[in-house]
């Protein structure tokens, strides 16, 4: 009789101590996403352009729990950087999804972002302004 109590006693301290691999799993590849993410951000660079057609909106997805949220920035086409910008959100979003799916389940309430339309002001290229 004591034997199974023991053993239970046991099971409740390991279970207390955090061996939760799954949340270490998740934590790692969140981690590893928002590398990417910062890595592709900062690989898109917002000059030089001449024109709307040198820029570009590059797409992320950043992971919240267990939701998938778009994530947009305006960028140079023409720049240096920008294939390798494009490579590395391409990479970003396969991470993003990765970490959301071990995600523990909850609830997602996250809004949703338009897409920005890109223009070239000043050879920098940015979101143009929303008409009223």
């Amino acid at each position: 009789m004591l034997k199974p109590a023991f053993l239970a006693v046991a099971l409740v301290s390991l279970a207390s101590c955090g061996g939760d691999s799954s949340n270490d799993d998740y934590q790692q590849a969140l981690a590893q996403a928002n590398a990417a993410q910062a890595q592709a951000i900062s690989l898109a660079v917002p000059s030089p352009c001449n024109a709307a057609a040198q820029c570009g909106v590059l797409s992320l997805t950043t992971a919240s729990g267990h939701c998938a949220i778009a994530d947009y920035h305006v960028y140079s086409l023409v720049s240096p950087t920008a294939d390798a910008a494009s490579a590395a959100a391409a990479n970003e979003r396969v991470l993003a999804e990765q970490a959301v799916s071990l995600a523990p389940p909850s609830a997602c309430t996250a809004s949703i972002q338009p897409q920005p339309t890109p223009a070239c002001v000043a050879n920098t290229c940015q979101a143009a302004a929303l008409a009223n």
